[in-house]
């Protein structure tokens, strides 16, 4: 008998039970801390969470919602992570999502079998004593996000092992207070360091917020409008090469050049990056609390250099860097995700390892709540049988053409590995439901017997025995970075 395991109860995990769960498929879900939410649990007792106490979402709440139940009428536009905690137990009691999870239950490896399926091994989280449960499942559903493995600079800025004041990475930072008074440097551009370098300058002695490279800096609102409606206005629309023009001239004429804030110009357009969102910075910079700087060179006891010369002393460091996208239950030989880079197609699916199945790993430029339902569902047509793969091989080559698009598109940076156009992704994933019914059905034809797609040397990955290689079809226009 066929059953799945979801590990993880945050916003993608829960996706994944919704989905199943209101298709009868016989599934359990795995959730190492004492209640679901993932990252917008505050203090979340797995450790995994990263917000702070005065976080709010920094995408709508329109844009934030999943496909089947919108977040309430009376919450703000950006809501405080509480009210996003809120919305998500709305939504597991909605449908009824409890019953399946199985609280306090730390997933430690999943390993494929030589003749198919999965051994899932389990146990109490918190008691060393616990005995470790082992299950097999046909499917596995891995649903435990990418920001809750702290990332720091690699190789580390030298002479930071001497620095002598507090140096903390931006997952463990929680309130402003401990920094009042302080000389504070917080290094990195992405929307953590923006919102943390804004909120300790109210009350730090100074503030410095240190790039290696510059960043745009998108308002929260645009023409009255939240920034990230944009997605679903006709501005979304246009060519790549139109859009990204349209986008900076947009920015010019709503928030201004970058020098008036004492940014300097980025080299990159606004499309070719993550974007980091925040109205409090921009106003912080304007008054003079918040420094920028350049890339940090050196460390010394008490002080930071930086690559333009400039040398300031420094009291404390938030490392605002990002995180690792890794799978701490999945051994590396089987599959990683190296450089940030997932060899998975439609970010989902890896060619040659049947019935694992990656959710949440396709990173918008918006929200991507609305995103995880339809990958679930396709996930769902996969474990049932409607909808049928293309051959390890096409999938493969689809996965190297994505590759080489993203990195006409994008920066070349650990952080922008997973990033996603949101609209090419959900045609991509219509087109795939369409083509791989016809697969299922046996209305394409099968494609000739020939040998394997050539390995990368570098790539240690190994393939589980495929079970049953599927009729091939058209390839994705969007099947991995």
């Amino acid at each position: 008998m066929r059953r799945t395991c979801v590990i993880g109860a945050g916003p993608s995990g829960l996706a994944a039970s919704k989905v199943l769960a209101s298709r009868n498929v016989p599934f359990d879900c795995f959730e190492a801390g004492s209640h679901l939410g993932g990252l917008w649990r505050y203090g979340n007792d797995n450790g995994m969470s990263g917000v702070y106490a005065s976080l709010h979402a920094n995408i709508s709440k329109e844009s934030m919602s999943f496909s089947s139940l919108a977040m309430p009428e009376s919450y703000p536009v950006f809501p405080h992570h509480s009210k996003v905690l809120a919305y998500l137990e709305d939504y597991a009691t909605s449908f009824g999502l409890h019953r399946h999870i199985a609280f306090g239950t730390e997933v430690t490896s999943v390993r494929p079998l030589d003749d198919g399926g999965w051994e899932v091994v389990h146990r109490r989280r918190g008691n060393a004593g616990a005995q470790a449960v082992s299950r097999r499942y046909t499917d596995v559903v891995v649903a435990n996000g990418h920001h809750w493995d702290p990332r720091l600079p690699d190789p580390a800025v030298p002479g930071a092992e001497d620095f002598e004041g507090s140096a903390v990475h931006s997952h463990d930072y929680r309130t402003p207070e401990p920094y009042a008074g302080r000389r504070v440097l917080v290094i990195g551009m992405g929307n953590s360091a923006c919102e943390i370098a804004a909120e300790v300058s109210r009350t730090a002695a100074r503030t410095y917020l240190s790039a290696r490279d510059p960043a745009h800096v998108f308002p929260k609102m645009l023409l009255g409008r939240p920034a990230d409606h944009l997605v679903r206005s006709p501005l979304a629309g246009l060519p790549r090469f139109l859009k990204g023009p349209a986008m900076a001239l947009l920015l010019r004429l709503t928030r201004g050049a970058p020098a008036h804030y004492g940014l300097p110009e980025p080299v990159r357009g606004p499309l070719a990056a993550h974007p980091s969102t925040s109205d409090e910075l921009l106003v912080q910079l304007a008054r003079g609390a918040v420094t920028p700087k350049p890339g940090v060179s050196l460390f010394g006891r008490d002080t930071a250099t930086f690559t333009d010369g400039s040398r300031e002393s420094v009291d404390a460091v938030v490392y605002a860097t990002g995180y690792n996208i890794s799978f701490p239950f999945i051994s590396p030989s089987v599959f990683a995700a190296h450089s940030g880079r997932t060899e998975l197609y439609l970010r989902t699916v890896h060619p040659r390892l049947a019935g694992l199945y990656f959710m949440g790993l396709a990173q918008p430029s918006g929200a991507a709540f609305p995103l995880l339902e339809p990958q679930a569902e396709w996930i769902a047509d996969l474990i049932e049988g409607p909808v049928a793969l293309p051959s390890p091989a096409e999938m493969t080559r689809a996965i190297a053409r994505e590759r080489r698009r993203h990195a006409r598109a994008y920066v070349s940076t650990y952080r922008h590995g997973i990033e996603i156009d949101v609209r090419a992704y959900q045609r991509a994933l219509r087109r795939e439901l369409r083509v791989g019914r016809r697969r299922a059905r046996g209305a394409l034809p099968t494609p000739p017997a020939g040998p394997p797609p050539p390995r990368n040397p570098a790539d240690t990955q190994t393939a589980a025995p495929h079970s049953s290689e599927p009729l091939s079809g058209a390839g994705s226009e969007l099947g991995s970075t």
